[in-house]
């Protein structure tokens, strides 16, 4: 049997600003969320559509100094693993507890296609070497 791997490479702009907290450690957590677009023409209409695709981002370690500065629309290429978890939820209306899903990409890797300037060429990588 091949050895899959759970692993995301995504290009696409920076939808939501970096927020850092930390773990009961003290050490660093980055969250930010980046949006991709997949587009193709509608075979009925013969027009362009564009469909936005987004993922919450979680860097840790030394990716944080990399994504804690990121700016909204920045473009950037992340790698990462895919984790999914679920938790519970008490429904405001009825009182039940609801299921409730959140998938993020724990990333490994993170480059700059772009600076905070929007001017391309300044690339800046950071590899977390743990595949």
């Amino acid at each position: 049997m091949p050895g899959y791997k759970n692993r995301l490479t995504a290009i696409g702009n920076v939808s939501q600003a970096p927020k850092v907290n930390y773990t009961q450690g003290g050490n660093p957590v980055c969250n930010f969320s980046m949006a991709t677009n997949h587009s193709w023409t509608n075979k009925q209409t013969n027009e362009r559509e564009t469909l936005a695709q987004f993922f919450q981002c979680t860097a840790f370690d030394r990716l944080v100094p990399l994504t804690e500065n990121l700016q909204v629309g920045q473009y950037i290429e992340i790698e990462g693993r895919v984790k999914t978890d679920s938790y519970h939820i008490k429904c405001k209306g009825c009182g039940e507890q609801i299921k409730q899903w959140k998938t993020e990409v724990i990333l490994t890797n993170i480059l700059y296609l772009t600076n905070k300037n929007e001017n391309p060429g300044n690339e800046r990588t950071g590899n977390q070497g743990n595949e």
